[in-house]
């Protein structure tokens, strides 16, 4: 019976029947922690870290009083944690208790573990085998000057470090003091460190090094792995269609007689909860608004929703017998208006999180940034409500939620009307007579894209061309004149470009001709012009050749045109208007509308988006009644727009804008500002408010401008303050000229009664020039490196001319530049309208206007809101994060349905939980918001969303989230690892154990003597104890060439200094998408040899974010996080390879056809060739090699059969690969005898599943993704070519001849399902209904057994496709029933599939008996007629495999009983479930498509 196949009511049901079952009973707890691969470093090295991580000026203050011997009598971890706490409270580290209890929970997840982790990963990889003659005995050392020295008074030198590699700045350093590099290696927790630290921090503060520590540890020592928390652990009940246990492990059941039903709910996880009674529909239907309804009524709802949500199937019967409160639900259904039932939405301060931010890491670090955001807020007089309220502001919302592209007035009025070339005229050409001229035409439904005829002027599209350039004269003689003969309503103008002499010559040429004799002869002109073959004049000639000149023409000859003052007037007014609008850029705009467009190759898409956008704009109007047949539509475009296109005011793409936070720059950087000169505001009305700081090189013409511009347009506007920065591009004499403008700016700003600007700039610029032609002899006043400091922190390098208006970045700008004071005041406009007056309204509105008391604090407000709206996340790449903060929910009536913890008026974070009590996603923030709401200046409001009807039963898993507010020690005063307990679970419940973590996170179990997919605690007596580990932190990355496409096939290697090749992989097509598995270190990433290396350069790995910023040169990256790293990679082409496809070996032999490449690609990037010596794949690896995925005790024990039946038949060399996170500990530890006896060689691998690639939630189907999706990833690029053979298969050939078969180009061989026994006609769905129509004659493969070429396979860029057609698929959940199997067969037709012959797979369910003589592989197929077990059926029907049981069980024997066997294996230790034993049988993870008892049925089969 399939459940899914009942109706819905009937189906929950059932379900809840099974669940509530009288029969179960509570058993033994199951207890799961994990552990990460690399060990715990010493905790006094976590508290400083994590201290830093907080308060980075605390750090070397803290290692002062390490190195005083501050920590020396603690003994234990916890005796550490209270000093160190005193001591961060005494030196006034963390005075508020909110940053302190931040500060506890970043260190009860370790989060500072991997940071240090990196440290030590340096160390050993990159400083240790470059010491070369140096010492290698020193446990401290100084790197100085390329000198080792080992002792703390650098008096004698030990070695030479030659090169300057560790001299670089590494991410995880922290400096003190500026001067030569000095590099201390050491412990901290060492007595000597101390000699040493006191001896570099004095030189440092002397400033005569840079001091910098790195930490080491001794090798020798033995540390015990870091055990990590910040992760969920889940208890999924399985469907009731996957209930199958191996059976070799039947126990007796349980005796335990069934209790009856508790009439009260006790929410008490080791409570035996045992006897839940079935759940009707009625108690089904209404089980979330009761489960909400019950929390809001109990004497603690914050701690029952935890107990609930975490335990839901064991209460839900309960819960449902409860009847929710009218109140509850009336003020859930009041609420429904304006947010849908169920939904779980997290806000913080307004802000909504995405779920990939909803992890504790990030969370801390959001609170730490937010917190930060907020005390520039606070900091001048506001509470942090008040903060929070004027951030989420409407007006402020308002603001940036206009998020309509700029336009400017591209009009020629300020030109006299002399510019625009029009070609066509909307509302007067006869070409147009017949379209209407009502605007009621435009409400007229169109198809998507198509614009509405009108004989109306609406579209204006005007068009910069140089007449010289063959392009520019096609694009007007081709592409706009058919448009212009098909009558789109649009007006095309064109405004001449004159960058050379013979581009003005025939601008003049086009204007004389076009306004004496028309369009016609003007289009004849420039055709003649497109062709070429004639001289200027002869083409001249020829266009007015017998052609009417206008009545009122003006005739000239050739020469007199050329001199003509009216049109060299005309071309100074275009060159005017070119330049108003900045329309001469490298890529040439077009206007439409006013909105400018790049005329790059997608224009016209871009154009037909925008046209639609207004047509959408203008319908709304004419419905208002704004609109009517009078109004001159193309003015409502040009509704406040700039007549001046200034690019560093208006950027192109209104993203790339920079902010700083102003607040954040003048605390953190008092030591320059207070050096600057300042011309402070006079004006005290707020609306006029703002700072301008101008960071110049003042030694540069350039500079001087800009400096006189700004000091002209601050006397015109008294209300700006303005700080200048001298940023002199050779850093040494910097403070002298700032040393000079300081005692002489009063001079500068004496009024001189000038009306004309141009005369106070010339007199201004006079002015600097005369002060700066002085000299002055004055020491460094710190200026210098305070500057340093500055420029490092905001990203800008020595020598660029920049301005800030109130934390806006405007530049740098590029030599020549000029910043005129009417530019000046456009950028004040420009910002007053999109980002300071809507924040000083918001001011006026809150009754805040008393607490802002200058143009600097109100600078600090409006930059802290501007940076409130910007995301963290890369525009595209993520899921979008909203930047717009809300405060919808303070309008929300929640007097019955929130929970609040926390004190609202004093807490400057406060969260706001939409959350769904009977859901998995509020099953998983119940415990983060508990946590969260513990958390010092934390305002927490939860408020129950439940769903108002459910069809089935909503949460089917046992969830608990390993976190903890605060370190908790043991009796001993060692660190408690954190870990996941259930108690009183369901005995009789088949539940399968499951790890809910980080997107990051590799993780695999580590330790465990169960079958932690199948877990019955009926059949097991002791607890269930089971350790994961954290295999792999991963660095991802979303790469891109410099024109923006992602570089897809590219092949990347990751390495550090010691090993060359780390780990590789190739980039995918899929954003640009590629990862490699890593831990905490220091790595380099570079092109692999071959073609990706012939092809690109890589200019940056894009460490410090997706935009380009100075200094992030370089192919460095550092992993110190449990967030992993997010790397965005920037490649260039080299010169001559534009047209290079990395996919093909050189040239293309046969034509563009992506299926034609040559299939030489991998003989230089792979290293194979067709020589019949071993290829290099067959070297590092194996001849055969096989790809295989189990899980579960069975399916292992069914694996290892699988080998040895290979193994039986071949005497070539065989590798197996493995996906490890679906082994089992068991199998783990027993398959290095089993390689040993056979004598193969095996290989873990693993992927993880990219978080923009649609997740499978069933572990099932999550394999069958592996099985197809990752082909192109998962294995080394040195592998030539794959099998997959399924565990339950059992071979009887020799598989090098799948491996020698000539595939004929395509990129893998599939089986045909067989149709040879016949009576199976009506299971064959593959023959009816949708797939019969789709393949057409074409045959289904069964995925059971497969080989890939895997060069062929990424010369073809399969894996980028596969995964786009499965991303497209999967959108809908009725698709792909049977994914490894489905997608391929679907893709047959873009992605060949060559059909291996049939006697490669054979299945009794589907093969005649009399074939099974020829099989070469025998596959253990359900039959859905006979629903024999497989084990039975694997018995009867394959006499080899009991022998190979038999043979593998008396191995595991021997292995068990002989110690020196387990020397160099971890033992499990307990006998309960070994990998070789079981009790019922499991089903196959492919065998689910011959269970379809209803397969007759179908209609729609799988997609």
């Amino acid at each position: 019976m399939r459940l899914f196949k009942l109706p819905c009511g009937l189906a929950a049901a059932l379900l809840a029947a099974f669940l509530n079952s009288s029969h179960v009973v509570a058993g033994p707890s199951v207890n799961v922690a994990m552990k990460a691969a690399f060990p715990a470093p010493p905790y006094l090295v976590e508290l400083l870290e994590t201290a830093a991580g907080e308060n980075a000026t605390s750090y070397f203050p803290l290692l002062d009083r390490i190195a005083d011997g501050a920590f020396a009598n603690a003994k234990t971890d916890r005796d550490l944690y209270e000093k160190f706490l005193e001591v961060l409270k005494q030196d006034g580290h963390m005075e508020a208790p909110e940053a302190l209890s931040t500060f506890k929970l970043a260190l009860s997840m370790r989060s500072a573990a991997p940071r240090i982790e990196a440290h030590y990963q340096y160390y050993d990889t990159a400083v240790a085998p470059s010491l070369g003659e140096a010492r290698d005995d020193c446990a401290e050392w100084v790197l100085l000057g390329e000198k080792q020295y080992c002792s703390a008074s650098l008096s004698h030198v030990e070695g030479h470090v030659p090169g300057d590699l560790q001299l670089r700045s590494l991410p995880f350093d922290r400096a003190l003091g500026a001067g030569s590099e000095a590099i201390l290696y050491a412990d901290i927790t060492k007595p000597r460190f101390g000699a040493f630290h006191k001896s570099l921090a004095e030189m440092a503060r002397k400033r005569e090094v840079s001091y910098r520590l790195r930490y080491r540890v001794d090798q020798a020592e033995e540390r015990e792995p870091l055990p990590v928390s910040g992760y969920g652990v889940e208890l999924q009940l399985k469907r009731t269609d996957y209930i199958v246990i191996d059976d070799r492990d039947s126990e007796t059941g349980t005796d335990s007689a069934a209790e009856s039903a508790p009439t009260k709910v006790v929410l008490d996880g080791e409570e035996e909860v045992t006897d839940l009674k079935p759940l009707s529909s009625s108690e089904l239907a209404s089980l979330g608004l009761k489960a909400g309804s019950f929390i809001m009524q109990s004497d603690d709802p914050l701690q029952t929703l935890i107990r609930l949500t975490q335990d839901f199937p064991k209460f839900s019967a309960s819960v449902a017998a409860h009847n929710a409160s009218d109140a509850f639900v009336s003020e859930h259904r009041q609420r429904g208006l304006s947010v849908p039932a169920g939904m779980n939405v997290l806000w913080m301060n307004g802000v909504q999180l995405i779920e990939r931010q909803i992890d504790p890491f990030t969370l801390v670090d959001s609170i730490r940034r937010e917190r930060k955001l907020i005390e520039g807020v606070t900091e001048l007089g506001l509470s942090g409500k008040e903060a929070i309220s004027l951030l989420g502001n409407r007006e402020v919302t308002l603001a940036k939620s206009d998020d309509e592209p700029r336009r400017f007035d591209w009009r020629d009025e300020i030109e006299g009307g002399r510019v625009i070339i029009w070609l066509n005229n909307i509302e007067k050409d006869k070409r147009y007579a017949d379209y209407p001229k009502n605007l009621m035409s435009l409400m007229q439904r169109t198809y998507p894209g198509q614009i509405p005829p009108i004989r109306k002027d609406i579209f204006n599209l005007v068009t910069p061309v140089d007449f010289t350039k063959s392009e520019d004269l096609s694009l007007v003689v081709e592409q706009l004149q058919s448009f212009i003969k098909r009558l789109l309503p649009v007006r095309f103008g064109l405004v001449p470009l004159v960058p050379t002499k013979a581009a003005e010559t025939r601008a003049k040429l086009v204007y004389y001709i076009l306004e004496n004799y028309g369009l016609a002869s003007l289009m004849s002109y420039l055709d003649a012009c497109r062709t070429g073959g004639q001289t200027e004049e002869e083409a001249f000639d020829k266009a007015i050749k017998n052609r009417t000149p206008k009545a009122d023409a003006t005739l000239l000859s050739f020469r007199e045109v050329l001199k003509s003052e009216d049109h060299i007037r005309q071309i100074e007014l275009a060159e005017n208007w070119v330049e108003r609008l900045n329309a001469d850029t490298k890529v040439p705009p077009l206007f439409i509308n006013g909105l400018a467009i790049p005329r790059e190759n997608t224009w016209l898409q871009v154009m037909s988006m925008r046209m639609s956008s207004d047509i959408q704009l203008i319908q709304q109007g004419i419905f208002m009644g704004q609109i009517d047949e009078d109004t001159w539509i193309p003015a409502l475009f040009l509704e406040g727009a700039p007549s001046r296109r200034n690019l560093y005011i208006f950027p192109e793409d209104e993203k790339s804008l920079t902010m700083l936070d102003v607040n954040k720059l003048y605390s953190e950087h008092s030591d320059l500002f207070d050096l600057v000169p300042v011309v402070e505001a006079s004006d005290t009305s707020m609306e006029t408010w703002a700072t301008l700081t101008v960071v110049a090189d003042l030694t540069s013409d350039q500079g001087l401008s800009l400096l006189a511009s700004a000091l002209v347009f601050q006397r015109e506007n008294p209300g700006v303050r303005l700080d200048i920065v001298n940023n002199a591009e050779t850093s040494a004499k910097a403070h002298q000229f700032n040393a000079l403008l300081k005692k002489s700016i009063s001079k500068i700003l004496e009024d001189k009664n000038l009306d004309i600007w141009e005369d106070k700039y010339q007199y201004t610029l006079e002015m600097l020039e005369t002060i700066f032609s002085g000299s002055i002899d004055i020491n460094d006043d710190g200026y210098n490196a305070a500057l340093s400091r500055f420029l490092a922190a905001a990203a800008f390098t020595p020598g660029d001319q920049l301005l800030i208006l109130n934390g806006r970045v405007v530049g740098p700008f590029i030599d020549g530049s000029v910043f005129k004071p009417s530019d000046y005041e456009q950028l004040l406009e420009f910002e007053q309208a999109t980002r300071i007056l809507p924040v000083y309204r918001a001011i006026h509105a809150l009754g805040f206007t008393d607490k802002v008391s200058g143009p600097l604090a109100a600078a600090k407000l409006t930059s802290v809101t501007a940076l409130s709206t910007i995301s963290d996340l890369p525009e595209g790449i993520f899921e979008s994060a909203p930047t717009l903060r809300t405060t919808m929910f303070d309008d929300w009536n929640a007097t019955d349905t929130m929970i609040s913890v926390g004190d609202e008026s004093t807490a400057n974070i406060h969260f706001v939980a939409l959350l769904n009590p009977a859901s998995e996603v509020g099953q998983k923030w119940a415990p983060i918001l508990k946590v969260l709401s513990q958390l010092d200046g934390v305002y927490m409001r939860v408020i129950l969303n439940p769903k108002e009807k459910m069809e089935e039963l909503p949460v089917k898993r046992f969830y608990r989230y390993v976190l903890d507010s605060a370190p908790s020690f043991d009796e001993t005063g060692k660190v408690s690892p954190l870990g996941a307990t259930f108690k009183g679970l369901p005995s009789e419940a088949l539940l399968n154990l499951g790890m809910d973590v980080p997107p990051a996170w590799l993780v695999a179990a580590k330790d465990s003597v169960y079958d932690l997919d199948n877990l019955k605690l009926s059949s097991i007596k002791a607890d269930v104890d089971a350790v994961y580990e954290l295999e792999h932190i991963l660095i991802e990355g979303h790469s891109r060439e410099t024109t923006g496409s992602p570089p897809r096939g590219v092949q990347l290697l990751l390495s550090t200094e010691r090993d060359p090749h780390f780990d590789d992989t190739i980039i995918m097509a899929n954003i640009g998408y590629f990862q490699f598995k890593a831990n905490p270190g220091y790595y380099n990433i570079h092109l692999k040899e071959g073609r990706s290396s012939e092809i690109f350069d890589i200019i940056s790995v894009g460490a410090k974010g997706y935009n380009a910023v100075p200094g992030d040169e370089g192919t460095e990256v550092a992993l110190m996080g449990f967030q992993g790293t997010t790397l965005y990679p920037r490649l260039e082409r080299k010169p001559g390879m534009e047209l290079e496809d990395v996919l093909e070996e050189g040239t293309s032999e046969s034509g563009s056809d992506l299926l034609s490449r040559g299939l030489k690609f991998a003989e230089g990037i792979l290293g194979g060739s067709k020589s019949k010596t071993k290829s290099v794949s067959d070297e590092e690896h194996a001849e055969i090699n096989i790809f295989s995925v189990a899980s579960g005790h069975l399916y292992e024990r069914m694996l290892n059969i699988m080998m040895v039946s290979v193994m039986k038949n071949t005497n070539h060399t065989v590798k197996f690969w493995f996906i490890e996170q679906f082994l089992s500990p068991s199998f783990k530890e027993f398959i290095p005898h089993l390689a040993k006896e056979y004598g193969f060689k095996y290989e873990m691998v693993t992927y993880k599943w990219p978080h923009w690639l649609r997740q499978q939630k069933e572990k099932q189907r999550e394999i069958w993704g592996y099985k197809i999706l990752f082909l192109d990833v998962l294995f080394p690029l040195s592998l030539d070519k794959v099998i997959f053979v399924d565990a339950d298969q059992i071979v009887r050939t020799d598989l090098i001849d799948l491996v020698n078969l000539d595939l004929e180009g395509a990129p893998y061989g599939f089986t045909p399902m067989c149709d040879s026994r016949t009576e199976m006609e009506g299971f064959r769905f593959w023959k009816q209904g949708y797939w019969k129509n789709y393949l057409r004659g074409n045959p289904y493969h069964i995925s059971a057994l497969y080989v890939v070429d895997l060069r062929r396979f990424r010369q073809l860029a399969a894996g980028d496709r596969l995964r786009q057609h499965y991303h497209q698929l999967s959108a809908d959940p009725q698709s792909l029933s049977n994914l490894d199997q489905d997608l391929p067969n679907h893709m047959q037709f873009v992605i060949p599939i060559h059909s291996l012959p049939q006697e490669w797979l054979w299945c009794e369910t589907w093969c005649s008996d009399e074939s099974q003589a020829e099989a070469r592989t025998i596959d253990l197929c359900n039959n859905p007629q006979t629903k024999e077990p497989k084990l039975d059926r694997a018995r009867r029907q394959v006499p080899e495999w009991t022998a190979y049981d038999d043979e593998i069980a008396a191995l595991d024997q021997r292995r068990r009983k002989s110690p020196a066997a387990d020397a160099n294996v971890v033992s499990s230790g307990e006998d309960a479930q070994n990998v070789l034993s079981g009790v019922a049988e499991e089903k196959n993870t492919k065998s689910r498509r011959f269970e379809e008892s209803e397969a007759q049925t179908r209609t729609k089969d799988e997609l």
